[in-house]
């Protein structure tokens, strides 16, 4: 299926054009007699699966205004947007809020013209009607999520008639969240799609539509109903389960059966898009002695996420799994090229001594200087300065949940991963928050329960005061410990911007625990700005009108 998509979004790909509004930048012309067929219905269901993979996975804006600019995260060396890693002179000419805007805009006008025309397009199968208005009902709730949680109140777009689009004129959060809903609602309630999983990989179906209806509920505060479709995913016939190991769960061979909804890839060069999320979060590793990229061994870093202080004393170091499975602070010694004069007390034996070591806490002096003469090492303090800033912003503990060691060669940027969208351990943080949240039947024992069940891979049996460690009770179940949980679930998952500002805490957070954005994040940050660009294409800009403070 994935290479179909590809296939067809080939055929329909349109580019930016400037200074245009987004419905001229979408006008196919006399190509929108192709959209009363069959086949071209299904063309505007595969681009809308194509612009799903560019944000979950493909391009880098989607994960840079979801990552970046939180407690979490720190700009890595490679990233230079300051306005969204740092609050720094973030305006309405920022390029990557620009591009998401026309990206989530363009996307609707397709879903839009795909509206307007599906129910008078003969298909062979009604059937398959079904299942694609289904999908398209799903993947508009998507993209005016992402537009809602974006940037506030704005314009909602309901059909593709240019004057509305011209005017843009704004509407409400809660209008976003009746049509997000509603269509979600029509899918689910009316049986749109048969009640089971797909076995086209990638493909939207009844659980991927109740999974993210639950996650919308959430958002809502529909706390009872997010519960309630939580646990129609969790418990229902669907097969899905959490994967036991940490390592298979993210492992590189694609999918698994907690992945409820995956975006998907080919590194096939005739039908690849692009796909470079599985580097954000590793450092470029060749610049020190003794360690070089080598496929299937060790990493290929783009440097442009560092975790912060907070984010790596979040964990419990020695009795988290999630830390200790998907980080990265010891490379081995694996490049006899390189001059080892500076270690006399290496052995260097290829793939069993230490190379280059990066502790997360601040080393005894004598033990620092000892490891010096043997290898590369860091410390906390080499890291990072007295204010948690890093120190040269190359250097840091990597993430490896996303990495891909099948690409096609040591230095290949493709890669064919698939990335989740959603999965069924965000469905079980969904359930336990509700249960922590419901004003008519609060169940802290039910939400115990369900981080207890998530954590049980995450447990790290060496030591009985590990596990004693890992236990979490009733009285654990606070909403301060739900976005502490989330954060160590979901690191990396395109999430956590989105729950600090669904939880309030935004602001407070990054002033608190990000050092670079601290002193410049203000209070109209919690939204984006408007592009400048779509101003650009409108007749009179205040029928929309900017975002206040920008």
């Amino acid at each position: 299926m994935k290479k179909i998509f590809i296939l067809f979004a080939a055929a329909l790909t349109i580019g930016l054009t400037g200074c245009q509004s987004f419905l001229e930048e979408e006008t196919y012309g006399s190509t929108t007699e192709i959209f009363k067929e069959e086949n071209g219905i299904k063309a505007l269901v595969y681009q809308s699966y194509t612009k799903i993979n560019n944000l979950y996975g493909g391009d880098g804006q989607w994960p840079l205004m979801t990552e970046l600019g939180t407690d979490l995260f720190l700009r890595g060396k490679n990233q230079g947007d300051t306005g969204l890693t740092d609050y720094y002179g973030l305006d309405a000419n920022n390029g990557n809020v620009s591009w998401l805007w026309n990206h989530c805009y363009k996307a609707l006008a397709n879903i839009n013209m795909f509206m307007e025309t599906i129910d008078t397009t003969p298909f062979a199968d009604e059937s398959e009607k079904l299942q694609c208005k289904a999908e398209m009902l799903v993947m508009r709730s998507m993209f005016l999520w992402i537009i809602t949680e974006t940037w506030g109140d704005s314009y909602l777009p309901r059909t593709t008639d240019k004057t509305e689009g011209m005017e843009a004129r704004r509407s409400t959060r809660e209008d976003f969240y009746e049509e997000i809903i509603g269509g979600l609602e029509q899918v689910v309630n009316e049986g749109m799609l048969p009640d089971e999983r797909t076995s086209e990989a990638g493909r939207i179906d009844m659980p991927t539509a109740k999974a993210f209806l639950a996650r919308m509920y959430l958002y809502h505060e529909q706390f009872e109903d997010a519960e309630r479709l939580a646990s129609e995913v969790i418990d229902g016939p669907y097969g899905f389960e959490l994967t036991p190991s940490l390592k298979d769960l993210w492992a590189d061979d694609k999918t698994n059966d907690e992945f409820i909804w995956t975006t998907n890839f080919t590194n096939d060069e005739s039908y690849a898009q692009s796909n470079g999320y599985w580097q954000w979060y590793a450092m470029y590793i060749d610049r020190f002695p003794g360690v070089q990229t080598m496929l299937g061994w060790t990493g290929y870093g783009g440097c442009q996420a560092i975790p912060s202080l907070y984010y790596i004393d979040n964990f419990n170091r020695d009795a988290d799994l999630r830390w200790i499975d998907l980080h990265q602070w010891v490379w081995y010694y694996n490049d006899p090229a390189d001059d080892r004069s500076a270690f006399p007390l290496n052995q260097w034996r290829e793939y069993i001594d230490t190379a280059l070591y990066l502790c997360p806490d601040v080393l005894p002096l004598a033990e620092h200087k000892r490891m010096e003469k043997t290898f590369t090492v860091f410390d906390r303090n080499d890291m990072f300065d007295a204010d948690g800033i890093p120190q040269d912003r190359w250097t840091f503990i990597g993430m490896t949940k996303f990495y891909d060691h099948t690409r096609p060669g040591n230095m290949s940027e493709l890669s064919d991963r698939s990335y989740p969208v959603i999965r069924l351990g965000e469905l079980y943080l969904i359930r336990a928050e509700a249960r922590i949240r419901s004003t008519t039947n609060q169940d802290l024992k039910g939400a115990a329960e369900d981080i207890t069940e998530l954590r049980k891979r995450a447990v790290n049996h060496e030591k009985p005061e590990y596990e004693e460690a890992m236990k979490v009770t009733e009285e654990d179940m606070t909403l301060d410990f739900i976005l502490e949980e989330r954060a160590r679930e979901l690191f990396g998952e395109w999430q956590r911007r989105l729950d600090l500002k669904r939880f309030g805490r935004l602001i407070d957070q990054v002033r608190i625990y990000n050092p670079d954005a601290k002193d410049n994040i203000k209070e109209y940050h919690v939204v984006r700005p408007i592009p400048q660009t779509q101003f650009d294409g409108m007749p009179d800009w205040t029928t929309l009108g900017q975002n206040e403070g920008y």
